[in-house]
C-alpha cells in the first residue's frame, strides 16, 4: 500500500493499532480495503453495526452525533493517521456517532475478522491494547471535566486549539474552515454565543476574520485560556 509506513508513523500514540508491531500492522493494513470518499459522504453511521474500523489516509473526517432531543453535536475532526470506529468493532454494539468526509478523503477499512485474527495471532499485543484503552479513558475523563468547568470563552478556545496548525509557521489560519454553527456544535455553544465571543476576540486583536476563515493572531493567549480558563 502506497505511503503505508508514513501512515504508521503518523498514527496517534493512543490509537489502538499502536498495539501491533510495525510489521504486523503493515500486514493488517495491507489486507484492508481502500475507499475514496466525496465531501459529505458517510463512512460510519450512528446506530449501524460496528464490524470494521477506519484509518484515515488523506483529507479530514467529521465525527458527530444526533442527541436524543435531535440536536447535532460535533465531537471532533479526524486527520490523516487517525483511527475511528474501533470501539464498536470491539464491543459489537451499534455505532455511537456518524463519521463523514468534511472534504474529499481516502480511508482504509479494516474488518473485525482481520483485526481479531491479527490480535489473536499475537497475544503480546493484548496487554498493549489494554494500556492504550486505559490511557484514552483517562484523557477522556480529563477533557469532559475541563469542558464542564470552563465558561464560554475557554470552551471555545479549547476547540480552536484543536483546530490550530501543528506547526507555528504560516498565516495563523485554522486547519479547517468551519461555520460558526459547526464551531458551536463542536464546543457545545450556540451559534450566537460563538459569534459574540469571536467578536470580542476580534476587537481585542486575538484573532481576525478573512471571509469565513479565522486567523489566530495571538495563539499563546488562546492556548493559555484553553488550558487554565478565565483568569481569576
Amino acid at each position: 500500500m502506497e505511503g503505508l509506513w508514513d501512515l504508521i508513523a503518523r498514527l496517534d500514540d493512543t490509537a489502538l493499532l499502536r498495539a501491533f508491531e510495525p510489521d504486523a500492522l503493515s500486514d493488517l493494513l495491507n489486507r484492508g480495503q481502500r475507499r475514496h470518499l466525496k465531501r459529505g459522504e458517510e463512512v460510519i453511521r450512528q446506530g449501524d453495526d460496528g464490524d470494521f474500523l477506519v484509518v484515515l489516509l488523506t483529507g479530514h473526517l467529521k465525527i458527530g452525533l444526533a442527541s436524543a432531543n435531535g440536536r447535532d453535536i460535533i465531537l471532533g475532526y479526524a486527520e490523516p493517521g487517525d483511527v475511528l470506529g474501533e470501539i464498536a468493532m470491539l464491543d459489537d454494539c451499534p455505532r455511537t456517532a456518524t463519521v463523514s468526509a468534511s472534504e474529499p478523503a481516502e480511508v482504509v477499512i479494516v474488518s473485525r475478522a482481520d483485526f481479531r485474527h491479527a490480535a489473536m495471532d499475537r497475544p503480546e499485543s493484548m496487554w498493549a491494547m489494554m494500556r492504550l484503552m486505559a490511557n484514552r479513558i483517562r484523557l477522556l475523563d480529563q477533557t469532559v471535566e475541563g469542558d464542564r468547568s470552563f465558561s464560554m470563552g475557554p470552551r471555545l478556545a479549547r476547540v480552536i486549539v484543536r483546530l490550530m496548525p501543528v506547526e507555528a509557521a504560516g498565516d495563523g489560519a485554522l486547519r479547517l474552515d468551519l461555520s460558526q454553527s459547526d464551531l458551536g456544535a463542536f464546543a457545545g455553544l450556540s451559534r450566537e454565543n460563538v459569534n459574540r465571543q469571536i467578536g470580542e476576540w476580534e476587537a481585542a486583536g486575538v484573532l481576525a476574520r478573512a471571509g469565513r476563515k479565522l486567523v489566530i493572531l495571538d495563539p499563546e493567549y488562546i492556548r493559555e485560556l484553553a488550558e487554565f480558563g478565565d483568569p481569576e
